[in-house]
């Protein structure tokens, strides 16, 4: 297993590549939520000043029939730097890319719709090669998936994870409804035991889980499985606590090591999410 760090910032990629991390994912200006986004001159500068390492560009926006020629414009900007692969919402970038000759890869990266090998294997036919798995699911259920399917996966191992985005500003107009002005800081909303973290930007508003997924004591089924990435996502963990993350992860990753494992749940407790949790909802 390869681990896939998103940072919050470019400057830190040193860091991490002096940590023996490679692979990296960042959104795109303009066509990316809930990732730190970079444009594509500093796409380019990074590839040129680190050719060695993998890079993975998120285009998670919905596209509309006004963006299409700036999504194709990219798109072939893309296939000028050597990225390793693209993650895609919108079907309209499998469109493209299926009437282009690309020298990137494209990653299914729906958010909660990664669910199933019968769909992996669809878009696999498709030459869509990778897939980031949905995070509401168990350890079983991915296991079962990568069995059953030649598509490589994703799986996040730590993260705050997303639980809906709006395009509606919710926080600005709740302050309206009270006639108080939003301050642009998140808020946290509780119900019952469970806190939430409410994100609002132009681009809308990201409700996530207000705890932190850890996803560490799965690591070793994962590569039973051969499961090709896990991924460590630090846009909402601050620069220290990631900088501490990393380099333990990846020691579970290469070494099994027990003593990493504890001192990562000292650091962001055990919440392991769906992992061994099943959900209760199921689509008949």
């Amino acid at each position: 297993m390869n681990l896939v760090v998103i940072p919050k910032r470019v400057d830190y990629l040193d860091t991490y590549i002096q940590m023996g991390i490679s692979t990296f994912i960042f959104g795109l200006d303009k066509l990316s939520i809930n990732y730190p986004t970079l444009t594509i001159s500093e796409i380019k500068e990074i590839k040129d000043k680190y050719p060695n390492i993998d890079l993975f560009i998120s285009i998670n926006k919905t596209i509309y029939n006004k963006d299409l020629d700036y999504l194709k414009n990219i798109m072939n900007e893309l296939n000028n730097i050597a990225i390793k692969g693209i993650l895609f919402y919108d079907l309209a970038i499998l469109e493209i890319y299926s009437k282009n000759k690309y020298h990137y890869d494209l990653v299914w990266h729906q958010t909660h719709m990664v669910t199933n090998y019968n769909t992996c294997n669809y878009y696999y036919k498709k030459k869509v090669k990778y897939g980031v798995v949905s995070s509401e699911i168990t350890i079983e259920e991915i296991k079962e998936i990568q069995n059953n399917t030649k598509m490589k996966l994703f799986v996040f191992l730590i993260d705050y994870s997303i639980m809906a985005h709006s395009r509606r500003k919710l926080l600005s107009n709740y302050y309206i409804s009270m006639n108080k002005k939003y301050d642009l800081k998140d808020k946290i909303i509780s119900d019952k035991n469970n806190n939430y973290i409410v994100k609002e930007n132009e681009d809308g508003t990201c409700i996530l889980n207000g705890e932190m997924l850890n996803g560490t004591y799965f690591i070793n089924d994962l590569k039973n499985v051969n499961i090709e990435y896990g991924i460590i996502n630090g846009t909402n963990i601050s620069n220290e606590l990631l900088d501490a993350l990393v380099p333990m992860v990846k020691d579970i990753i290469d070494n099994g090591s027990k003593y990493s494992l504890k001192d990562i749940e000292l650091l962001i407790g055990n919440n392991t999410g769906f992992f061994n949790k099943k959900t209760i909802f199921k689509v008949k």
